[in-house]
């Protein structure tokens, strides 16, 4: 279709307004970071996001910060602090809970003694094992007491599974207090 016979409109008695369009010419008057990007000389940054983050000296400090902080976090997540361990009265404690056919096992190990130790006397023990379901209520808790004496120990109980996901267990040795949780595995 050809639209050049059409009349656009205009004032009467004026002639029609022709455009012309050149491109060198507009070019020409067009700022210098236009200019460059026609022609080719504008400066492209590196291809690719390996290239990119090692660019410039700014992206390798930035680079080297963010793997370095990863690297903390991983090393504080598998290193940091545990709630199924602690050490109370000078007697290294661990909680350890896993279900195995429709009945979970709990035991709270008590290793031996550290060199800070020195009483050869039996002290009482007593631990409150509390197990929590999958909403996070009370499903029972059971006491159990015994006389630690310095030596490996192990104070263990069972229930029946009724979807237990946590175990808690607050212990006191001699006159001091501890309370770990662990999470039940399944086997």
């Amino acid at each position: 279709m050809d639209f050049s016979e059409i009349d656009e409109g205009h004032p009467e008695g004026e002639d029609a307004m022709v455009f012309h369009y050149n491109r060198a010419r507009r070019l020409a008057h067009a700022p210098k970071i236009v200019q460059d990007y026609y022609s080719g000389r504008m400066h492209v940054g590196p291809r690719g996001i390996f290239k990119s983050l090692v660019a410039t000296r700014a992206n390798r400090c930035m680079l080297f910060s963010v793997v370095i902080c990863a690297a903390a976090l991983v090393f504080m997540w598998h290193f940091g602090p545990r709630k199924d361990r602690g050490t109370v009265h000078a007697v290294p404690v661990a909680l350890t809970a896993f279900s195995y056919m429709d009945t979970v096992y709990t035991d709270l190990a008590l290793d031996d003694a550290t060199a800070k130790y020195d009483e050869r006397q039996p002290v009482p023990v007593s631990a409150e094992f509390s197990f929590f379901n999958t909403d996070g209520q009370l499903v029972r808790s059971e006491k159990i007491s015994a006389k630690y004496d310095g030596t490996q120990q192990k104070l263990a109980t069972t229930l029946t599974d009724y979807d237990i996901l946590e175990v808690r267990v607050a212990f006191r040795i001699a006159d001091e207090e501890g309370a770990l949780s662990a999470k039940v595995s399944r086997r």
